[in-house]
């Protein structure tokens, strides 16, 4: 499914992807868990002020790529998806009763009655603004925790994060011409995503930090003019 670029796809994760690249993620991730933890897990008030919520959607966003000059930490990981969070910081009393419910979703059960419970859970108190990335940002943090999926989370076939770009990305390496703007908005279409994702990752052996990086270097090389394919790719 991904040989038409898996030289590309090998080159991002040998290039780009070593020790500080993984550390700057994985700290950034176990900060923003943290984050979330001290607010609505167990022995949490149930409400997060704004600056924590910024100061999660940062954390969450930190990436060191390996191979660029200077090499250095920046907030880029997530793109336009970090200016869509940061929007929802001052809507925090409408958020939290979301928040809440989501971060207290248990995620180690049967993968297909989590996500319908999370969708159910996202219509019923979902905030103006509020869309798949923030939805499937959060289940990504909290399926991977340390143990959430009974077992190291590196390895664990846990939620992935996705946005319209990702999306994109990943169906343009699947060898699909891509409609623009295409993107999840349905239970169905996250589905899809996360199975073609994790067949991804074990074709490149990607830890699932890793995944977002490649999906979005496949995105920037559509966009740059490297187009191909046969079928049509939307939710």
């Amino acid at each position: 499914m991904f040989e038409r670029y898996a030289a590309q796809v090998d080159a991002w994760r040998d290039i780009h992807s070593g020790v500080d690249f993984i550390n700057s993620r994985r700290q950034g991730e176990a900060e923003a868990r943290a984050l979330l933890d001290a607010a609505f897990g167990p022995g949490g008030g149930g409400v997060m002020p704004a600056e924590d919520f910024r100061a999660m959607c940062m954390a969450v966003n930190r990436e060191c790529i390996e191979g660029s000059v200077p090499k250095r930490i920046t907030c880029t990981r997530f793109g336009a998806g970090l200016a869509s969070l940061l929007r929802l910081a001052p809507c925090m009393a409408e958020l939290a009763p979301w928040l809440a419910g989501l971060w207290a979703l248990p995620v180690a059960g049967n993968p297909d009655e989590v996500l319908a419970e999370a969708f159910r859970l996202h219509e019923a108190r979902r905030v103006t603004g509020v869309g798949i990335f923030a939805l499937t940002l959060l289940l990504y943090l909290k399926s991977g925790a340390t143990g959430a999926a009974g077992g190291d989370a590196d390895d664990a076939a846990f939620f992935l994060p996705c946005t319209p770009a990702l999306w994109r990305g990943l169906a343009f390496l699947k060898g699909q011409t891509v409609r623009e703007r295409a993107g999840p908005r349905t239970l169905s279409g996250y589905r899809r995503f996360l199975h073609d994702a994790h067949a991804l990752r074990e074709r490149f052996c990607l830890l699932p930090l890793e995944v977002d990086f490649a999906l979005a270097r496949a995105e920037a090389m559509r966009l740059a003019g490297h187009r191909g394919g046969v079928a049509a790719a939307g939710s």
